[in-house]
């Protein structure tokens, strides 16, 4: 007897990226992520539940999340490099509830609050990641004048998009998740910031869903003073806006200006100007 394979159904191939993402479990099950976060825990505390809805998802943290001495002090380590290992085995072991494995989370490893120090060549290997892993939908954070790393992570993910895009890649939908600091510099907050419009889809938990996002921000035992007034309830997502990565994404002063350990918007600027004349230009634009 000869059997036909099986043919995707018909629902599957016409469902938008926004149906795969926060649809049925059928609908993204074969779902290709990659979650781009700028710190280890980012992406738990912005997008924990989503990730675990998912069956295929990469985990990339851009930096080591370990600021300085004061900062690994404060946490309870002798030092930044030990406290940089203990926030990547922690969001391992937070990524293990969700059922992502060790194996699918990545590290870029750049300084912590500097990843606009790196912007050319943080672009160039998420363009590679994503290349290599074929991900379909891709989630990363807004360019908002929240964290400096945040911008630059959105920044890097989005010339890495275009970069894809002109080396005759097609590249992944993109969409955004809502994570800042809070006003003082301690507390994460699961808001976009005002400023650019866009239609928000907010991921309500259900019991279960909530017990599990409790059960993976207590993996996070170096940041439990930063999250322990995260909401559990609800995670908010949206398309990002067009952007001008060479001009501030608010008028007036950024929110991260209100930090002494950040860098000036026009500091900012100045590499992100610089960094994309070098990826774009005539012989800059490959892979």
């Amino acid at each position: 007897m000869t059997t036909q394979p099986l043919k995707q159904p018909r629902w599957a191939k016409k469902l938008s990226a926004h149906a795969r993402l926060f649809g049925s479990v059928d609908a993204n099950s074969d779902t290709n992520c990659t979650v781009i976060a700028a710190h280890p825990g980012d992406e738990i505390v912005g997008a924990g539940c989503l990730i675990s809805k998912l069956a295929n998802v990469s985990v990339v943290h851009v930096t080591d999340g370990a600021r300085d001495l004061e900062v690994a002090k404060a946490a309870g380590f002798e030092d930044v490099a030990s406290y940089a290992k203990a926030r990547k085995q922690e969001c391992v072991d937070a990524l293990t509830l969700a059922n992502v494995s060790e194996d699918r989370v990545i590290e870029f490893a750049a300084r912590d609050t500097l990843a606009c120090d790196c912007l050319s060549e943080l672009t160039k290997q998420i363009a590679h990641h994503l290349q290599e892993s074929r991900a379909e939908i891709v989630l990363t954070h807004p360019y908002e004048g929240g964290h400096p790393d945040h911008d630059a992570t959105a920044l890097a993910t989005h010339a890495a998009l275009k970069l894809m895009k002109l080396n005759g890649f097609k590249p992944p939908t993109l969409f955004e998740m809502a994570l800042h600091p809070g006003n003082d510099d301690i507390s994460k907050v699961t808001e976009f910031l005002p400023g650019a419009e866009g239609e928000t889809t907010t991921l309500v938990l259900d019991q279960h869903a909530t017990e599990l996002k409790r059960r993976m921000l207590e993996c996070l035992k170096s940041q439990q003073q930063s999250i322990k007034s995260s909401p559990l309830g609800y995670e908010r997502f949206r398309l990002p806006p067009e952007y001008d990565f060479s001009a501030p994404p608010q008028e007036g002063k950024l929110h991260y200006e209100n930090f002494d350990w950040a860098p000036r918007s026009e500091e900012w600027l100045a590499r992100a100007r610089n960094a994309m004349n070098d990826l774009f230009s005539a012989r800059g634009a490959r892979l």
